[in-house]
């Protein structure tokens, strides 16, 4: 059987999506563990990680960039470092149902995008997936002005300047996706990740240290916000994490390079629906009725993508096999 690239695509982006489950789960673990000490760590071993790979195996062939085609593996890591600090402030002003929404809205950016810079053309399954899926995503989250009666309390500024800023962190993580998609062929998918974990890592180290100089150590601490060196234990889930972490980067990248970015982008919504199934197996946590309702949505709006490319395929070889011109004649 031939797969199209589209459907190699579809294949990594859910293997993508395990090791997101998988890294969602050792986070759990380091619950305790600031988000802000969570990202500084993470970037940093997935620096270590890919720079031995390009030190050791490559003999620093690739590391260092210079043309100017080049400039979107560069784009790429910043548009990646921005949505790393955009779902930080997300996840600490907003409550956990509107950050998840808000921050799996990348899908609707990419579709956006694709359309305008890639000249993507998307049918109505391609849209009908992107709703259900954003549908089953609001019913996964559960957040408070959909399912809480009391949803007309007050917010203060800081909640609506959240949501703007997880808004934008959708649309940076879209842009992300087709600057990827335009990087040479010949660039080491690997040196994508590279290039994100460096600038992320960068910029985060930075602005904790200009934070630490300015606020306070014991500020900080107040703020859950402080970088400490953790415990051996805590250091191996580090690691665990940051593992499981650059290998769904690494399949992300690779699957935007395959296939047309905001049809591939529809099935990151799998990353909602996996954990609860690792949820279920693993820990035997059944989830409430509305996340299953929602899973199920979500699930369903892969198939459908999954079915009409299949049906679309096989009309397509079917048709090139009848337009062949007959040989040996």
């Amino acid at each position: 059987m031939v797969l199209s690239d589209d459907a190699k695509s579809y294949l990594i982006i859910l293997l993508s999506s395990i090791f997101f489950s998988f890294c969602s789960l050792v986070t759990d673990l380091i619950k305790d563990t600031s988000i802000n000490e969570i990202l500084w760590w993470r970037f940093l071993f997935t620096l270590v990680l890919t720079s031995l790979y390009f030190l050791v195996i490559e003999k620093d062939r690739y590391l260092i960039l210079t043309s100017w085609k080049h400039r979107p593996v560069y784009l790429s890591a910043v548009f990646g470092t921005l949505t790393a600090c955009s779902t930080v402030f997300a996840l600490r002003n907003l409550p956990i149902g509107e950050a998840t929404l808000l921050l799996t809205t990348s899908p609707i950016f990419t579709v956006i995008l694709s359309s305008i810079f890639l000249h993507e053309q998307l049918i109505r399954t391609d849209y009908l997936a992107l709703i259900l899926g954003l549908i089953g995503t609001a019913f996964v989250a559960q957040p408070d002005f959909i399912f809480d009666t009391e949803a007309s309390k007050q917010h203060d500024r800081l909640f609506y300047m959240a949501i703007c800023v997880a808004l934008l962190r959708g649309l940076f993580k879209a842009s992300k996706y087709i600057t990827v998609n335009q990087t040479d062929a010949g660039i080491p998918t690997i040196l994508i990740v590279f290039y994100l974990a460096a600038v992320a890592f960068l910029v985060l180290t930075v602005v904790n240290f200009l934070l630490y100089v300015s606020v306070g150590e014991n500020k900080l601490k107040d703020l859950n916000m402080s970088i400490a060196w953790p415990s051996n234990h805590d250091l191996l889930y580090m690691f665990l994490m940051s593992l499981f972490y650059f290998l769904q980067q690494f399949c992300v990248c690779l699957a935007m390079r395959f296939s047309n970015p905001g049809r591939a982008s529809l099935f990151k919504y799998l990353d909602i629906v996996l954990p609860f199934i690792f949820q279920i197996t693993i820990f035997g946590i059944i989830p409430d009725k509305y996340s299953i309702v929602g899973s199920a949505m979500i699930a369903s709006s892969m198939l459908v993508i999954l079915v009409v490319r299949r049906h679309d395929h096989y009309e397509a070889i079917q048709d090139g096999e009848e337009e062949r011109p007959p040989t040996g004649t």
